[in-house]
């Protein structure tokens, strides 16, 4: 059903229309600088020196893939973000001219003195957007004692008119007896709802303000500042917009989704897991760490056959092991 684009009066200026310790995180997964209950001491290298950690889970093993699964936690607030920023970006694309497309100017109370002009106006606004604007002009008195405001007025003008959703009617209003010179004029918009996608409500204030000015301005007549106002916005109506009051608060959710999704992921300690994931386990008690002889980085005697550093021969040391593979002793 059609609704307003907004309208204005002589007193009370345009209105809008009706649009509408460190630690890792998870599963009870964690790391410490120091021993808690349940963890196992390991070493890793940076810097060419040793950094102990201590954990309880294995360090090495991969995260598992099925982490992505997470995401889906987000789907209801990805689609929640697309409704919300339905509107804010608008592409327009030329309405289909397949219905009646004749351009009417109902000039009952004789005020438009440029009819030829402000059809032409009227036209090329249709051929440019595909939709067809109409111009009546009726007595105040017609509608202030029937209807409680003239946009309820305009609407029973557009359905007993117009049989679609493609039109865009412009009501003007004003007593036929006028005092002082003072003309307490009105004028309201109804645009079918198939207008929308290019009459946005941007485009339409955008109309409103430049019509309200015309009307206000004594120098201009009622068919010069209608004719004035659609001459304005005709060029801009099919460009590409984007409304960033619509689009602000889904770019924010977006920003914060993504920033969450990432940490819970493990995206901001990428590098940190890279070096846990070389991490060795050790013992409690025996770490004897020695400088290598090529290239003066630190390591844990015991575990290394060559540099963790440069890969170069370690010094041969003799030293005991238990069941699991641990160092428990050095012995020289």
């Amino acid at each position: 059903m059609p609704h307003s684009s907004g309208g204005g009066s002589h007193g009370g200026g345009s209105h809008g229309g009706s649009h509408g310790g460190s630690h890792g995180g998870g599963s009870g997964r964690h790391t410490s600088s120091t021993y808690f209950p349940g963890a196992r001491r390991y070493v890793y290298y940076q810097n060419k020196q040793p950094v102990f950690i201590y954990s309880n889970y294995d360090l090495r093993a991969k995260r598992s893939p099925l982490r992505f699964l997470l995401l889906i936690f987000y789907v209801p607030f990805i689609i929640a973000v697309i409704i919300a920023s339905k509107g804010a970006v608008n592409l327009p694309i030329k309405l289909s001219m397949d219905y009646d497309t004749d351009i009417y100017i109902e000039d009952t109370m004789g005020v438009i003195d440029n009819e030829d002009e402000l059809y032409d106006a009227l036209k090329d606004f249709r051929d440019t957007t595909g939709i067809t604007p109409a111009v009546m002009t009726v007595d105040n008195d017609y509608w202030q004692g029937r209807y409680t405001n003239l946009e309820n007025y305009a609407y029973d003008l557009y359905v007993n008119h117009f049989d679609d959703e493609k039109h865009w009617l412009i009501v003007y209003s004003q007593p036929k007896v006028t005092e002082s010179g003072y003309v307490d004029w009105y004028w309201e918009g109804m645009q079918g709802d198939d207008t929308d996608r290019i009459l946005t409500t941007a485009r339409a204030n955008e109309f409103n303000g430049i019509l309200q000015k015309n009307l206000t301005n004594n120098k201009h007549s009622v068919g010069q500042a209608i004719e004035m106002a659609f001459s304005d916005i005709t060029p801009k109506m099919m460009k590409f917009s984007v409304n960033w009051a619509i689009l602000i608060m889904p770019v924010l959710v977006v920003g914060f989704l993504v920033f969450h999704a990432i940490g819970m992921l493990g995206g901001f300690t990428v590098k940190r897991d890279r070096l846990l994931r070389t991490a060795i386990p050790v013992d409690e008690e025996v770490v004897k760490q020695e400088k290598c002889n090529y290239c003066g980085g630190v390591y844990v005697v015991g575990h290394h056959l060559s540099c963790p550093h440069c890969q170069a021969p370690v010094t041969p040391h003799d030293y005991t092991v238990d069941e699991e593979g641990r160092v428990t002793g050095i012995l020289n």
